[in-house]
């Protein structure tokens, strides 16, 4: 059963611990709850998709600290560029070219960058030191939730520690898209507008 931690200094040394012993949380972020492991470790990962029940293969996105600390996984082009700065930290997912594989992570040699803004994960991913997978936390086809008391009982069981803190700030998934080629593509609308991409790309 999950330890159910107050988003404080104790949870995120407790966070880093767990994920480095490539054990599964549930973390808040300012869209939606996510399900961390760390993104490096193979079994890890393959345990993730075991808790959600989802189809090997399908692509998973990866939070970092800070914009520096992507590139060190992505190529970040001229549009890439200009979305990180207008955007990042914040409520997007870029997907962009790989610049290494990374085992059930990469797809199509492209990987999936979040950099979330809200505090919580903020201290935690400088603290790990390496990326973590930022799938909603949920069961494959289920709706995503904003607050730990919501999660699906059937997920208690099978995470090491659920971060109870009140930090989505917009209540829906992160904007999603493509830059890893010359023109960018939305591939999902969410808590960043069509038109607030588009004028930055522009």
């Amino acid at each position: 059963m999950a330890r159910i931690l107050r988003s404080n200094a104790v949870a995120i040394d407790d966070c880093a611990r767990a994920l480095s012993e490539g054990r599964a949380i549930a973390y808040p972020t300012e869209t939606v709850y996510g399900l961390g492991v760390d993104a490096t470790n193979r079994e890890a990962v393959r345990r993730l998709f075991q808790i959600k029940k989802r189809e090997v293969g399908k692509p998973v996105s990866v939070a970092l600290a800070n914009v520096e600390s992507a590139k060190r996984f992505a190529v970040f082009n001229e549009n890439a560029e200009a979305l990180a700065t207008r955007f990042l930290p914040g409520p997007l997912t870029l997907v962009l070219k790989a610049i290494s594989p990374i085992p059930m992570i990469t797809s199509d040699n492209k990987i999936g960058i979040r950099v979330p803004s809200n505090s919580f994960s903020q201290e935690l991913l400088p603290r790990f030191g390496k990326p973590i997978t930022a799938t909603s936390a949920n069961i494959s086809g289920q709706e995503s939730v904003t607050r730990a008391a919501d999660l699906d009982r059937s997920l208690l069981d099978l995470l090491e520690i659920v971060v109870d803190s009140n930090e989505s700030r917009y209540g829906q998934g992160s904007t999603v898209v493509d830059a890893s080629g010359e023109a960018p593509v939305i591939l999902r609308e969410g808590a960043i507008s069509r038109t607030a991409l588009e004028s930055a790309w522009k």
